[in-house]
């Protein structure tokens, strides 16, 4: 077996988050853990002896990987899939390419407007009234995070605590399903 697989335990990290930016975290963790739990280690040169001494480990590796290094694919095509939309819609004239900064100024308005109006104004409400307002208070608060999360992207700290969270969930299944060590 060649020792190319060798630099890939070595250098997958690296290599993804060159080619893929900040997503790529996962996928080369998950990478990683498949090589430790195939190969016993994460270090490229024992994992790379262990291919010497047994090819068929190869395999296993690229099978057991194959999955994480599937999904991390169908996330940057998602990723890309989104960004082309926005193109056509531009090149289609002004009018559709003013469609969501029309909606995010408009939900803006609207919000501000509502909580000038709430919290700025003595109002003499009845008891169905001020329910009527927190509601309408409360999805338009909704609609101004969602513009938000469309112009600015959602939290970074939310991303990475959900994917510690998988991370955790994925190597206490793949200790109790997948197995330890596979050679001779």
């Amino acid at each position: 077996m060649s020792p190319i697989i060798g630099l890939l335990l070595q250098y997958a990290p690296e290599l993804i988050g060159m080619f893929a930016g900040d997503r790529a975290g996962a996928a080369a963790g998950k990478v990683a853990d498949v090589a430790k739990v195939v190969f016993g280690t994460d270090d490229p040169k024992a994992a790379q002896a262990q291919i010497q001494a047994a090819p068929k480990l190869a395999e296993v590796f690229v099978e057991q990987a194959r999955p994480a290094l599937e999904v991390f694919r169908l996330e940057l095509q998602d990723a890309q899939y989104a960004r082309q939309q926005a193109i056509p819609l531009a090149q289609t004239g002004p009018a559709i390419s003013w469609g969501a900064p029309l909606v995010s100024i408009l939900v803006t308005v609207m919000f501000v407007g509502a909580l000038y109006l709430v919290l700025s104004l003595p109002l003499a409400l009845d008891e169905r009234q001020a329910t009527v307002a927190n509601i309408l208070l409360g999805v338009l608060g909704a609609a101004m995070t969602q513009v938000i999360n469309y112009w600015l992207g959602s939290s970074s700290g939310s991303k990475r605590s959900g994917d510690a969270v998988r991370t955790i969930a994925e190597r206490a299944i793949a200790e109790t399903v997948l197995p330890r060590k596979v050679g001779p």
